[in-house]
């Protein structure tokens, strides 16, 4: 919730929600894969591993092994449906998206390197796959393996979108922050100080990745000025 609009997310309580680094990473790699094919229809491979390979991820099985989490995080993302809500005022607008329409995933967690007879797919619904297309940004997929913590993840590819949108110098209150990405954070004085010290913390390894983003973190919130974008848009030659 960042005051003027909210994002909640819906899914089967027999399923359960996406958590962790594992959904953000594969959240990430699907916007990018959708702007990068221009299909709804992306292709995940005939193993767990090799989709395991496509986002970066080691291939190692086990019960801590990322194959072995990887296909229940999948699982759980891809059911997910996201509501967005706006309200000013009075005045109240909506919008329902589901993830994706359909999908498969033939995989065996036990035996991540197993290779099914027919690849394993997702389809994007139409709604979502055309907010990747007309509103993608650019971003650098390594960081995101570089970066453990989730709230790490969520200011980084935060910054990314600000930065390559900022036109002038702006000031994000510290309640706005911890609305957007501290919910679990208690809203007392002591919860705000546990979140600001953990948002400076990721911060800090977020600039490391990032150094050209150009943030302050002052006494009433953290002040962005307008930066080079992590990544440079392509120039499309006609």
């Amino acid at each position: 919730d960042n005051g003027l609009a909210s994002i909640t997310m819906l899914v089967d309580p027999e399923i359960g929600l996406p958590y962790g680094k594992l959904p953000r990473l594969i959240s990430a790699w699907l916007t990018r894969e959708a702007k990068r094919t221009g299909e709804r229809e992306l292709l995940l491979g005939r193993s767990l591993s090799e989709f395991a390979g496509k986002l970066g991820l080691s291939t190692n099985g086990g019960l801590r092994g990322d194959t072995s989490r990887l296909k229940m995080q999948a699982t759980k993302l891809f059911s997910t449906f996201v509501s967005l809500k706006a309200h000013h005022g009075q005045d109240f607008a909506y919008k329902n998206v589901a993830l994706s329409d359909e999908g498969m995933l033939l995989w065996n967690p036990k035996r991540p390197n197993e290779r099914s007879l027919w690849e394993s797919t997702i389809t994007l619904s139409e709604a979502f796959f055309q907010e990747c297309m007309d509103y993608a940004v650019p971003f650098d997929l390594r960081v995101l393996h570089c970066l453990r913590s989730p709230l790490a993840i969520d200011i980084y590819l935060w910054l990314t979108w600000r930065m390559f949108i900022l036109r002038r110098p702006v000031l994000i209150p510290w309640i706005s922050l911890r609305q957007q990405f501290g919910v679990g954070y208690a809203a007392t004085n002591q919860g705000m100080a546990h979140f600001r010290a953990e948002f400076h913390r990721c911060l800090h390894d977020v600039h490391t990745l990032y150094p050209v983003a150009r943030v302050s973190p002052e006494h009433d919130g953290l002040r962005l000025f307008p930066s080079p974008p992590h990544v440079t848009k392509l120039r499309v030659l006609e």
